[in-house]
């Protein structure tokens, strides 16, 4: 199987204020598992979001890649305007070009974009594994960031599809 590393949506905009939860530690370990993939010659894949109007519109600097993660040589880059890493995007096929059948997830936000991605590989039949303390979100008016993010951890950790949940550290490429 080949396993590729998707990176959701962590872009500049995370890390102003009001500060996504955790984006510093998260970004730390998705560019570190982004190092190993690639010593491990598994593809590394960005998803970047993208919306007319607001901190996501192209060409701004809150849609830029972060400094502390940003693609690099060889790492591919799929622009998206709605939730779905998958609808009306390139994804697809560049999960077909680069022969990945499998993908390990992590990203922002964790009840939007990083969720409704996995939820439509899993309905593709393709094996996910989601980062558990690799995904984020930031505060919401009837939650806590932090439930939010623990919320869908176990929600995933329980589908009856081909998604599971590990750490960081128990995953290899």
């Amino acid at each position: 199987m080949t396993r590729a590393l998707v990176i959701i949506d962590v872009q500049a905009n995370l890390f102003e204020e009001p500060r996504a939860y955790r984006i510093d530690e998260v970004a730390a370990l998705l560019d570190e598992k982004a190092t190993e993939a690639r010593a491990a010659g598994a593809p590394v894949i960005f998803i970047q979001h993208e919306e007319a109007g607001s901190v996501w519109e192209r060409g701004t600097p809150g849609w830029e890649f972060h400094p502390s993660l940003a693609p690099k040589p060889g790492d591919s880059v799929v622009a998206k305007t709605f939730c779905d890493g998958f609808r009306d995007t390139e994804f697809a096929a560049t999960l077909d070009r680069l022969g990945v059948d499998g993908i390990v997830v992590g990203g922002y936000a964790s009840d939007f974009c990083v969720d409704t991605t996995v939820r439509a590989a899993a309905s593709r039949g393709i094996p996910t594994t989601v980062i558990a303390d690799g995904h984020t979100t930031s505060e919401r008016p009837h939650l806590p960031a932090a439930d939010v993010v623990r919320h869908h951890t176990w929600v995933w950790s329980r589908f009856d599809a081909p998604v599971s949940v590990a750490t960081a550290k128990d995953i290899t490429f």
